[in-house]
């Protein structure tokens, strides 16, 4: 009896030992592989990548609540090293997303290293895909300032609209947050079997990897902060941060002596000031025949935007210099912005319930009431009303690393108009983090050429070994802006072919210069052929008439096209402000080719040459294309 009570008893502890390792398989994270259903760019590439999710409990002490089924990519490298280690790519935001770029470059981000990303919660294809309508109904706030008009209603329907998209669909505060993000990375790694990791963020990316180097320090080999987002202390307001990179733009300036000779005098405490007085004074505009106002946060705006680029940081000194003349017209294409592109430019910006459900849980700065003079970064850069994290109370403020002795890179960019001070911020980590600046470098450093690529990849591949960084000193910019053909039409054209909203007149130009193009090309050299094998004769005076249509069309394309392709190859920092000055008087071959074409017509149509009169037709409609969108200035 004794022995069958044993064995009974060995059985059901087997049984319930079992259960357990059962229960904690389970509850395993696993990577669950599925297609690869991104931007691909060849099949080399597709040949590398892992597609999947990790499902993550949305609150690990609350199972019922739900799962967050977040987006993974793993991209092999083309020429793995043994024993590489592989690199954690944290993206930006909150609420931006990294998955579906993934497939879109063929060279390895560090030569020999695996890279995995994910979308963190909140945004990309992690979701939840809610509050799909919030921001183009904070871009439309912008609009409805700069008409002179309150915006804070828009905006604040805006919010307690997507608040309670999130309230229906089950999600809550505690669900959103850095920690939470730091939580998602530990399952992915344990998903994949990575043992440890080099973890390189970018902006947003760097609040998570600072603090997952806290919280688990024996996950990761090193760690890369590239263009931070620290805690609040570290933080500059908008009018300092921006300050500080305008005032190393125009040293900068000062120091080229065509650019001195061209703003002289110009100073930070001048743009300062200008930009301070647009409180109280708004700044006014033109686009068109209407006038706008632009109020210090919508300059603001324009400027931050500006940052973002090393060609376009370059351009800060033209429009420090417009600003200071409050001359509003020349930089209208900048600070008409919302006017000029469509909602499809605000959809492809951050997500809401990533921004709102992180950075309201990170931050405590955004659940005081804003004191300070000037716009605050939410407000200024989405419209975010001040109070939007009034239903979403702090959560775990993540940190630094302080005391770690895992080695961290620390990189700043000069012509970051948000960038905090990375030595601070390395000092108070330890001896562990070594901080660079890079004077000529735009916010995300990495992406300023192969100076930063490489001091980072030798990082990555020796954490130990401090890296070589003689190549900063020698890192060239653009030159700077120095004129500009103030050209809003242009702006708002080529916005409205990347996908923005056209503006008035846009689409009848747009249909007119494609006429242009039948015109001089494709009906000419369908008749010259149908005439070449039907070996019919020309009738009389046919081939000067088709001459005149042809060179309407050309000189109408010619007119189109050169300008704005010549600008963007004589420097890109002027194309969102019009065209490069000399290059400028080249639109008019559009009115004058289309007049041409014009001519072809009438002659066309008295000869009765059908063919010739359908090519021509396309200069009469270029012309009024060109009246309605105010492309060329007329007198």
């Amino acid at each position: 009896m004794a022995t069958k009570a044993w064995l009974a008893a060995l059985v059901h502890g087997g049984l319930w030992l079992g259960a357990l390792a059962a229960a904690d398989a389970r509850a395993a994270p696993v990577f669950v592989e599925a297609p690869c259903d991104i931007p691909i760019v060849n099949d080399a590439v597709r040949e590398r990548l892992r597609c999947g999710t990790v499902s993550v409990p949305r609150d690990s002490a609350r199972p019922d609540d739900g799962t967050f089924e977040l987006a993974v990519v793993v991209k092999r490298s083309a020429a793995p090293t043994p024993g590489a280690t592989p690199i954690l790519f944290l993206h930006g935001g909150p609420g931006g997303q990294q998955v579906p770029y993934m497939g879109l470059g063929a060279t390895d981000f560090t030569p020999g290293h695996d890279v995995i990303a994910f979308d963190m919660r909140g945004g990309g294809r992690t979701g939840p895909a809610l509050c799909s309508g919030m921001a183009a109904a904070l871009f439309e706030s912008f609009r409805i300032a700069l008409r002179g008009d309150d915006p804070m209603p828009a905006r604040n329907a805006a919010l307690d609209t997507c608040m309670d998209e999130l309230a229906t669909a089950g999600y809550k505060p505690e669900h959103f947050g850095s920690v939470r993000n730091v939580e998602d990375a530990e399952s992915i790694r344990q998903a994949l079997g990575i043992e440890r990791w080099a973890v390189y963020g970018t902006s947003y990316g760097t609040t998570v990897g600072a603090e997952y180097l806290a919280r688990h320090p024996e996950a990761i080999e090193s760690l890369v902060l590239d263009s931070l987002y620290p805690p609040d202390a570290y933080v500059h307001t908008v009018r300092e941060a921006q300050g500080r990179a305008i005032g190393r733009l125009l040293d900068e300036c000062a120091a080229d002596a065509t650019c001195a000779a061209r703003f002289p005098g110009l100073d930070r405490a001048k743009a300062d000031a200008a930009l301070s007085s647009f409180a109280t004074d708004p700044l006014p505009f033109h686009l068109g025949r209407e006038r706008y106002v632009a109020d210090e946060r919508a300059v603001r705006s324009a400027l931050y935007t500006l940052f973002y680029t090393e060609a376009t940081a370059r351009s800060v000194p033209w429009f420090v210099d417009a600003i200071v003349r409050r001359d509003g017209d020349a930089i209208a294409a900048a600070l008409g912005a919302p006017l000029l592109v469509g909602d499809a430019f605000a959809d492809a910006g951050v997500a809401m319930p990533g921004l709102l459900g992180t950075d309201c849980r990170d931050r405590a700065r955004h659940h005081a009431p804003h004191a300070g003079p000037g716009p605050n970064w939410m407000d200024m850069f989405l419209g975010i009303p001040n109070g939007a994290c009034r239903d979403l109370p702090l959560g775990t403020v993540p940190g630094l690393p302080v005391g770690t002795a895992v080695p961290v890179l620390v990189l700043s960019a000069g012509y970051d108009g948000f960038q905090p001070d990375g030595e601070a911020v390395a000092a108070a980590i330890g001896p562990a983090a070594t901080a660079y600046l890079l004077p000529r470098a735009a916010h995300s450093v990495r992406g300023a050429g192969e100076c930063p690529r490489g001091i980072v990849s030798a990082f990555i591949n020796e954490p130990s070994k401090t890296p070589d960084t003689t190549c900063i000193a020698e890192m060239t910019a653009p030159p700077f802006v120095l004129d500009v053909r103030p050209m809003p039409a242009v702006v708002a054209l080529g916005a409205s072919a990347n996908g923005g909203r056209p503006p008035a007149g846009a689409l009848v130009a747009a249909a007119g210069l494609a006429l242009l193009l039948v015109a001089g090309f494709v009906v000419p050299a369908t008749l010259w052929l149908w005439r070449r094998l039907g070996r019919q004769p020309a009738a009389p005076g046919a081939r000067g008439v088709r001459a005149l249509a042809v060179g309407g069309g050309l000189l109408g394309v010619v007119g189109a096209v050169l300008p704005v392709a010549g600008t963007m190859q004589a420097h890109p920092g002027m194309m969102g402000f019009g065209l490069e000055p000399t290059l400028a008087l080249g639109l008019w071959a559009i009115p004058v080719g289309g007049a041409l074409a014009g001519l072809a017509l009438g002659l066309a149509l008295r000869k009765r040459q059908w063919g010739v009169a359908l090519a021509a037709l396309g200069g009469v409609v270029a012309v009024v294309g060109v009246f309605a969108l105010g492309l060329v200035p007329w007198g």
